[in-house]
């Protein structure tokens, strides 16, 4: 089971990322603070649920190889070339130790929104909307129902508080906060949204 909520979506000219802020073991909160949001470049970011130790070093090696791929290159790393590197990744991972750790990878790719999502395994899907960890039913609920492919900034904006507001008041693994990051061509942006916790 991938503790925690995080969701993504695609909207008329960029994306949406999200994820809570609470991490949990067994019963208890170990932390009402950690950041599950990750900008890669200025076009690509990645929202996880799962045990932080995974995730970050996956996020870790992720944005080391990614600079050496734009050096080397000299261009962006795409949604595609970083949503590869992780799958390669947690493929690998099933030899040694598998990673408790479920990804969403989004951003530009040609000027184009993109939504990439990742099991523990290493399984990888484009999708337009998708949601990950133990809060992901209720809010793939919530996405189902209100999704358009014309959304507006704003209006993806408000369905991706909307559905990870309604999955951290049904789960108690998910909570204390919302990160979430937008990644349009003028570039991204990070916005928190504090929750009271009960």
């Amino acid at each position: 089971m991938v503790l925690a909520t995080a969701l993504g979506l695609k909207f008329k000219g960029g994306v949406v990322l999200a994820a809570d802020r609470r991490v949990s073991y067994g019963t208890f909160v170990l932390s009402k603070s950690a950041k599950k949001v990750f900008l890669v470049n200025d076009k690509v970011g990645i929202s996880t649920a799962g045990l932080p130790g995974d995730f970050q070093e996956l996020v870790d090696v992720v944005k080391f190889n990614t600079t050496l791929y734009e050096l080397d290159l000299d261009k962006k790393a795409s949604p595609t070339n970083v949503a590869k590197l992780l799958s390669l990744l947690l493929y690998q991972g099933r030899f040694r130790g598998i990673y408790y750790t479920e990804l969403i990878v989004g951003g530009l790719e040609d000027g184009e929104p993109k939504i990439l999502v990742l099991d523990p395994a290493g399984g990888l899907m484009e999708e337009k909307f998708a949601a990950v960890g133990t809060g992901a039913q209720i809010a793939t609920g919530i996405l189902e129902r209100e999704y358009r492919e014309d959304l507006s900034e704003e209006e993806a904006l408000s369905l991706a508080e909307k559905a990870m507001k309604e999955a951290i008041s049904r789960d108690a693994l998910s909570g204390d906060g919302v990160d979430l990051l937008v990644i349009t061509e003028s570039g991204a942006r990070q916005l928190y949204i504090p929750l009271r916790s009960a």
